[in-house]
């Protein structure tokens, strides 16, 4: 036997076994690398030193802008009968 067909028999052969161990243990295999994955995507304390800016709770900053001429410091005239979704984003380059 040549050593190509050997390769090829030895590549078929892990991959039945291969296939046959996930229809035996897939879920089990999904869940652990699930688990070890997301481990630590969560954390019970927010203890580090980053401070994101307004406090949770506090009143939003007030913003001034333009709507068509005119100068705009309170958002209310921008709300319309539907409601209004503001996104404010901060840049990377402040």
């Amino acid at each position: 036997m040549s050593w190509m067909k050997w390769a090829l028999s030895i590549a078929a052969a892990s991959t039945m076994l291969i296939g046959i161990a996930f229809a035996f243990f897939g879920e089990q295999f999904k869940r652990a690398v699930f688990q070890s994955l997301t481990s630590e995507m969560f954390v019970l304390v927010d203890d580090d030193a980053f401070d994101p800016g307004i406090p949770v709770g506090s009143a939003f900053p007030k913003l001034e802008t333009t709507l068509g001429e005119q100068s705009v410091r309170d958002l209310e005239p921008l709300v319309g009968d539907r409601g209004m979704i503001f996104i404010a984003s901060r840049s990377v380059d402040w």
